[in-house]
């Protein structure tokens, strides 16, 4: 009756051990994503989106809505709020600082129930029963190596979130201004090629007079086709800018079709005085999110030679377990140890060393690049500005003041038509000439931004802390 009796309590005491485990258990939750819906929610986004209003009110409350017209500032937002890159970046910290709580956690002890059956001496049947567990000792230089790794990584991952906004402002930024002077640039072509056409007219009507040359005929037709492929090409140029602005932003190309898009100080980038730049330099050095995570991955390293230098130590388990034997109840109090006979990890400890090494020669090289990146960035930014400066002078003005002169001696019929389309298209091809440096000095500019990671001028310098620590999981991103 007794043997019943502890039967009956123990499996009693086992049922509802393993029911109060399983209430607090969380259970699973579908959540599928048919690539279908997928592709149907894409090609529905707009920049008209309720929540990404609700996101620029709160970040650019001054603005008037529904926007006349876009700034850097405002594609930033909707980039923020929109690109999938940053939000599968968001993902992947999220994961990391999920990873802490992961470290941090004990070791669950296992239970294992025991039965024997056996015969007494008289032939009458007995049943043994024993509860045994095992506890594994998680303390120490073990576990604190593990939680340091562990938080690391997640540190680690927020400076990569970093890196990633950036690179992706980057791109908006580049996307953009390509879009805006590459609109321009054939506007300009279109003013050639058509004058080119009338100058093509008029040298076949001179050829057929006898007043002009077969050579004059074959290098306007020379110059004419080559205007003709620098229109395609800007055409093409510009067809790409606004797919790359498009994916920046993170919606379809559809949407930026007939958005207009703002930018003062496009022609006319400021400039910045030489001990601006210096310390631009010197902080870039301590808050590039790249040298930071350099540094981060070095500790990493040192804190995973640690974990592994504790791994050569035995694991230590205690076993507390109970035993019920023809009515005599034992108690025992068991210790397990892991036997370094065969190996101490000194395998594993090398390879620690080597990538601890590894990771400092990472860093020393991290550091050094990013200074070089900086030093060359502002040399092209110097460079960008003396051309820009020399687009716009004596060759630039001499063709704006001989169509000038040209065209008051055309109306005033000292002139003919053929030196007025002359001069014209003398202007617009320095006008090309400029908008070219204008490229050039605003790639330069874009260069410089990336080697200090930050921006210098424009609307973003309002959304600078946005973009210098971008949230794990922003309030008004869906993803």
């Amino acid at each position: 009756m007794e043997e019943v009796t502890a039967r009956r309590r123990l499996l009693g005491g086992a049922v509802g051990l393993l029911a109060a485990l399983l209430s607090a258990c969380v259970h699973y939750a579908p959540r599928p994503r048919p690539a279908e819906r997928i592709a149907g929610d894409f090609t529905q986004r707009t920049l008209s989106d309720p929540q990404l209003r609700t996101l620029l009110d709160r970040q650019l409350p001054a603005r008037a809505w529904p926007r006349s017209q876009w700034d850097r500032a405002d594609l930033l937002v909707a980039m923020l709020y929109f690109n999938d890159g940053l939000a599968a970046g968001r993902a992947s910290a999220r994961v990391a600082t999920a990873g802490t709580r992961t470290a941090r956690e004990h070791p669950n002890p296992t239970v294992t129930l025991m039965s024997e059956y056996a015969n007494q001496h008289d032939g009458s049947p007995l049943w043994l029963w024993a509860v045994v567990t095992d506890w594994l000792l998680d303390a120490g230089a073990r576990r604190g190596a593990r939680i340091a790794l562990a938080d690391l990584a997640a540190q680690r991952a927020g400076y990569d979130l970093a890196e990633l906004t950036w690179k992706q402002r980057s791109a908006l930024r580049r996307a953009a201004a390509d879009l805006l002077i590459t609109q321009r640039e054939i506007a300009l072509r279109e003013t050639v090629n058509t004058d080119r056409q009338a100058q093509l007219d008029m040298a076949r009507r001179r050829l057929e007079a006898g007043a002009a040359t077969r050579g004059d005929l074959d290098r306007l037709v020379r110059d004419a086709l080559q205007d003709e492929q620098q229109l395609h090409d800007a055409r093409r140029r510009a067809s790409l800018a606004r797919s790359a602005l498009a994916v920046a932003v993170g919606v379809p190309v559809k949407v930026l079709e007939s958005l207009k898009v703002g930018w003062e100080q496009l022609d006319d980038p400021p400039a910045f005085d030489a001990p601006l730049l210096e310390r631009a330099r010197d902080d870039a050095l301590l808050a590039r999110a790249d040298v930071h995570g350099a540094v981060v991955a070095y500790g990493m390293a040192e804190r995973a030679l640690r974990l592994e230098v504790a791994r050569q130590y035995p694991d230590v388990h205690l076993g507390p377990a109970y035993t019920w034997d023809h009515g005599v109840r034992r108690y025992q109090f068991n210790l397990g140890l892991t036997l370094p006979l065969l190996n101490r990890n000194a395998g594993a400890i090398g390879e620690a060393e080597a990538r601890r090494e590894e990771a400092g020669a990472h860093l020393e090289a991290t550091v050094a690049g990013a200074w070089q990146e900086i030093d060359e960035a502002i040399r092209q930014w110097r460079l960008a500005r003396v051309r820009l400066a020399e687009a716009r002078g004596p060759l630039y003005g001499a063709a704006q003041h001989i169509y000038a002169e040209t065209a008051r001696g055309f109306d005033a019929g000292a002139n003919d038509r053929t030196e007025l389309v002359a001069a014209r298209v003398a202007r617009t091809l320095a006008e090309l000439q400029v908008l070219d440096a204008v490229r050039t000095a605003q790639e330069a500019l874009a260069t410089l931004e990336d080697a200090l990671r930050r921006p210098l001028e424009g609307p973003e310098l309002t959304l600078t802390a946005t973009l210098a620590s971008p949230p794990v999981a922003s309030e008004g991103v869906p993803r």
